[in-house]
Parts: C-alpha cells; structure tokens; sequence
C-alpha cells in the first residue's frame, strides 16, 4: 500500500507590502509545493510602495527613490525590466531658516547658513567627512542615545540646530537623548545624499505588479480587504472576515509570518506567551501624514528633497525632479514626528495647512491637484533601548515567525531593507522545514 504524501505546509503571511511579497516569491522559489496565502487589510498590496491613479497615471502614495547602493531593489527592478532608460541624478538637498532655502550640499549654501556660526559650519563639514569616511556603527554602543553622541561626533550646536530638526522634532518628535545612536549612524552611513538617485520611469507599481504575478503563476493565494478579526496561538485558530462578506471564516495555519506593525498585529493575536507580549509592547510607532500634489511648474527644479525647520509639515520633495514622466509636476508635502495630531483631522484641515506652507515658500505654486494619505504605524521609534526589545524572526511561539522593518533594526527604513526581510524570513523558515523542525 503507497504511503498518502504528506499535505504541504500552509503557510499565512500577514501583510501584503514589500516584506510580504518578497517573503512569499522567496519561499515558492525554495519549495513550489508551499501553500502560500497572503492576507493584506487594505484593497492593495505594496504597502508604503503602493501607488493610486490619478487620470491615467499611477503616482506613489509616499516619497520612494532609488539610490545606486539598493542592492536588493535594483535586483528587482532589473528581473523586470524597470531600469531602462531611467536617469540617474545627484540630488540637491537643502534645509529652511527664516524662510530662506539653503542648499546644504554646496559650500557655497553652507556659508551662507546663518543657522550656525562659522565654527558650527566647520564642524558640520569635519562631521559630513567623517560620516563618509569613517564613521562605523558596529562599534557604537546599542544604548547610546543620539545626543550624547552627536555632542562629541559634531558639537552642541551643530546638533542643537542641524539634528535636533532632523532627527528629533522632525522625524520622530522624541528628544535625541532618547533616540538611538546606532540607528541614526546607521542612516547616515547610507550616504544618500552623496548616491545617485533615480526612479523607474513606468513607476514602483510595476514591480508590485511583476511580483504577484509572478506569485500567481505560483498559486499563491493572494487576498486583499481582508479584516483579521482574532488570532488564537493556542489553538492555532485564525479568524478572519473578507470586508464584502460578513460571514466569519475559521482557518487554521501551520506557519504564521506577521509582517504588520506590532500594534496592528496585537489587538488580534490571542494567548500570545505573557512575557513575549510585554516585549512587544514595548514597541511604538511614528505616524506620517502626506499630501501628494500637482502643479503645472515646478517648485523651483532645483531641490528634489527639502527639510522644513520649524514648519507643521517636515519634508517637501518634489518628484518630477527624478521622475517627469507625468502631465504635472508631482511632489509631496508631509510630516513625520506630532503627525498624530493630524491624523482625524480632515483632507480639507490638512491642506490647508500642509499646502499653506509650500506656498509660504513657493508662492507661485499652481497647484492643480492634491491628495491626503495616513498612515497610523509608519515606522518604529527608535528609542536607545530599541536593540533589547526589537522582534527577532523566530519568536518563542511554535509556527510564528516576524519579518518587516520592526525587525531590521539597525537598518534604515526603505523599500531595500523591507525587500531583504522579506526574503531573509523566507531563507530561514526553508531552513527550518529542511531540518524538519516541528512547527
């Protein structure tokens, strides 16, 4: 009498943005016979990578480049042809003060900084040179805060009024003192704004587009609106709604991945170990609000990423400097740090005062359409204790796994490092399956 084969792993990946995605081309790559199912909350997949029409052209929801270091994203982009033709550029970078633009990345706009006495613009520029050529992140201390090592890297006044702008009020509206030093070496080693930057003339959505199809041609099981009502890690029992449907489905998974922010992923996970959770908990998030608009000129088709000092919205950046392959120039407006504040306001409070503020600086902006998009768990708070509580891929539950940028620490986040958890989760659980671990 044959032997039945045994059924496939079924395999449940919470998520459908890039970690996701990755996670689950990935694993079908390893082992076509996966049962694979992707479960995305939202009526599309690539999460902060996603794009929404406007007329005939798709337009990113929030700011992405590509620098020529983004390995992972290049990899991907070429698999489908996106690099053609695209025009790589240095960008210019500047900063605000007393409603004045300066270029930063010039002698010339630093000199004129009246931000920072002419030491403090020494220092800043023995900083930026250290930045490129010496500076290493390993060897600073997990729990160093970004203060103390800012005062001794670049000065008290570089820091009080470059980084405490960048990095603190703007980003995550958390005092240096508490932010992780690691984290922030870690960004700057990236040297962003000394790569060359581009984007894909046909648009990020391409790749999304390329990935589930390819997914597809897997029998991946790819569902979006999807509305997880309850995890139980004790019967191993996942609950689920399909928004169209009312009718509550019960399934059951051998492997869970969550890719989620660990809030969302929380309010449903049920008799999760109680030590474990209080680690999770640990865990906060920094909202973004953005506005995606259009005008008939550019802003000043100069400066592709601009840092607002002392505004409401933090960052204006205008697109079309990377990517003109639009009838309009398109650019964003938006805020990181206190945007939380902002997310039950109305689209209509929102531009107003987003959009009033890139007219305060662009007074002859023609603005023809705009946009308004949240997000409540953008990116985790990198706080100096960061490192002790950051989720590992392996949890102590048997079947659950975690991948995404919660997990990537200390790594920037961008589209290159959700790309590279998604496939590192995918190396490891293959890994496991292969030593017939039970799961």
């Amino acid at each position: 009498m044959k032997k039945e084969k045994p059924k496939p792993k079924k395999i449940l990946i919470l998520g459908g943005g890039l970690s996701g995605l990755s996670a689950a081309l990935k694993l079908k790559e390893f082992n076509k016979n996966l049962d694979i199912t992707i479960f995305e909350k939202k009526q599309y997949f690539g999460g902060l990578a996603a794009s929404f029409k406007q007329g005939e052209f798709l337009i990113p929801i929030f700011y992405h480049h590509i620098i020529s270091s983004n390995k992972i994203t290049m990899k991907y982009l070429n698999k489908y042809n996106l690099l053609k033709n695209c025009k790589w550029k240095r960008i210019k970078l500047a900063i605000t003060h007393k409603n004045k633009i300066i270029n930063i990345n010039s002698l010339k706009g630093l000199l004129s900084y009246k931000g920072l006495s002419l030491f403090g613009k020494f220092r800043f520029g023995i900083f930026g040179l250290y930045v490129v050529f010496l500076i290493d992140p390993k060897k600073i201390n997990s729990n160093l805060d970004a203060h103390t090592w800012l005062i001794k890297n670049a000065g008290k006044e570089v820091t009080e009024s470059i980084f405490y702008h960048l990095y603190a009020r703007n980003k995550f509206n958390v005092p240096l003192t508490e932010l992780s030093a690691k984290q922030l070496a870690n960004r700057l080693k990236e040297r962003e704004i000394y790569d060359k930057f581009t984007y894909p003339r046909k648009g990020l959505q391409k790749m999304i587009q390329g990935i589930i199809n390819d997914l597809k041609s897997y029998n991946v099981n790819l569902h979006t609106n999807i509305n997880i009502r309850a995890i139980d890690f004790k019967k191993k029992q996942f609950e689920y709604k399909i928004k169209t449907n009312s009718k509550k489905i019960l399934e059951n998974f051998d492997i869970i991945i969550n890719t989620i922010p660990i809030p969302s992923f929380l309010e449903v996970a049920q008799n999760l170990l109680k030590d474990y959770k209080q680690e999770l908990l640990k865990l906060k998030y920094c909202p973004v609000v953005n506005i995606v608009f259009g005008t008939s000129k550019s802003l000043d088709n100069k400066h592709y990423w601009i840092n607002l000092f002392g505004e409401k919205p933090h960052i204006i950046i205008q697109h079309s400097i990377l990517n003109d392959n639009y009838p309009w120039k398109v650019n964003w407006v938006l805020r990181y740090g206190g945007s939380e504040e902002d997310l039950n306001k109305t689209d209509l409070e929102i531009k107003k005062d987003y959009l009033g503020v890139v007219k305060k600086y662009f007074p002859h902006a023609d603005i023809v359409w705009a946009k308004v998009f949240k997000e409540k768990h953008a990116e985790p708070i990198y706080d100096k204790n960061y490192g002790d509580y950051a989720p590992k891929n392996k949890t102590p539950i048997q079947g659950l796994y975690m991948a995404g940028i919660q997990t990537t620490y200390p790594k920037i986040r961008n589209m290159n490092v959700a790309l590279e958890s998604g496939e590192k989760i995918a190396k490891i659980i293959s890994k496991d399956l292969t030593k017939n671990k039970k799961l």
